[in-house]
């Protein structure tokens, strides 16, 4: 048992060293020294773990220098935010190294901090000198260019220069404005009411990336497209009333009669009682159920313009209803016939018709809301 404890201990040893070397083997030289450094934190003791760190530190050191020294001969401004990204790696690596025990951890500490400051000022003014082209080249994707370069600059150094409103004038200018509107071309004057219902649209939830939808005019901003909800038909159906009549009857008891023997006599059981049996009579219940039904449908399109060349772009046609329904029973005769479904059809009342515009309005809500699924679906369709 002891030998089986000594071999099964020996096995999880080369395990654990095993993993950081081969980590190293596939040159992952920060993993490598990661797995080693926890193990030798928890103990000092495992040289094999202090090679494997050392190892991994001077190949890691040896590669990152070299491609640090070819970034830098090749003089080109636009390698400082690579060359920037290297030189954290490295600080961070001889972070690491300090933090562990003194049992033959062997680097050279070097000043990292000031060639970080010198590539991140260098990569910081790359980056605003790219974005101050693109906004100069007045083009809305050129500007978007610039906004990514503006807000990589603002993540090197946050306050550089005026890198904020720099962001804030590229997002302006980078944006695709959209212009929502409605026109009333149906034959008949649509409510007021429902034409303030539907410019009321909120689009602004509408708003996404490089995308803004206004429905009031911003006399700041150029508006690239218009989307025009262009109604060409309003209709109200007549108020229906369907009835249906049915008539039910049920047979139920009317008292009794006797049973009377070949003289006439009444018969009796062998208690001596008389002798009696039900009579049964047919009640009968007309039921009238009466189906009210009024409806309003808005047709219509959403029309997409090209403001630029004033052209129709995209147009999808749009249809939306509203519909009033109600149903209720009246009965004539003795309830009691009615079936138990009749009876609970009986608890049912009419109600007055709604008035034509308020259905139109319901219709325009139900509009509202298929205009901007609409919009939502073809937002990839503006550029």
């Amino acid at each position: 048992m002891k030998y089986f404890i000594i071999y099964i201990f020996s096995i999880a040893l080369l395990i654990g060293c095993a993993s950081s070397s081969k980590k190293y083997d596939k040159g992952d030289y920060d993993s490598a020294m990661e797995i080693s450094a926890k193990k030798i934190k928890k103990d000092p003791g495992k040289f094999e773990e202090v090679d494997v760190f050392n190892d991994a530190y001077r190949m890691a050191y040896v590669k990152d220098k070299a491609e640090v020294e070819r970034l830098k001969a090749e003089g080109n401004p636009a390698n400082w935010s690579k060359i920037y990204t290297i030189y954290v790696r490295m600080n961070r690596r001889q972070e690491l190294a300090k933090t562990l025990p003194p049992v033959g951890i062997v680097y050279e500490e070097q000043d990292f901090e000031s060639e970080i400051e010198n590539a991140k000022t260098k990569a910081t003014e790359y980056a605003y000198a790219k974005g101050v082209e693109q906004l100069g080249k007045n083009d809305k994707l050129a500007a978007r260019e610039a906004y990514s370069r503006f807000v990589e600059a603002k993540s090197y150094i946050t306050n550089f220069r005026d890198v904020d409103e720099k962001i804030a004038e590229a997002k302006f200018k980078g944006t695709t404005n959209v212009f929502f509107t409605i026109e009333d071309k149906s034959k008949v004057v649509a409510p007021k009411a429902l034409m303030e219902e539907l410019q009321a649209i909120n689009v602004d939830d509408l708003d996404k990336d490089w995308l803004n939808y206004d429905n009031t005019i911003d006399s700041n901003r150029i508006y690239h497209y218009s989307i025009i909800l262009s109604m060409t038909d309003i209709l109200v159906s007549p108020e229906e009333m369907k009835e249906s009549i049915a008539q039910e009857s049920k047979e139920i008891e009317d008292g009794f009669s006797y049973v009377l023997d070949a003289n006439g006599n009444v018969k009796k059981d062998t208690l001596g009682n008389d002798i009696k049996i039900p009579k049964y009579k047919t009640i009968h219940c007309a039921i009238k159920r009466v189906q009210q039904r009024k409806t309003a449908r808005i047709t219509g399109s959403l029309n997409y313009y090209d403001n630029i060349t004033n052209k129709l772009m995209k147009s999808e046609p749009i249809t939306s209803d509203a519909l009033f329904e109600n149903f209720y029973a009246v009965a004539n005769g003795d309830l009691n016939a009615l079936s138990p479904q009749s009876q609970k059809d009986l608890q049912t009342q009419p109600v007055p018709f709604p008035p034509s515009p308020d259905l139109i309005i319901q219709a325009g809500n139900v509009l509202k809301g298929m205009t901007k699924d609409i919009i939502v679906k073809n937002a990839g369709y503006l550029k």
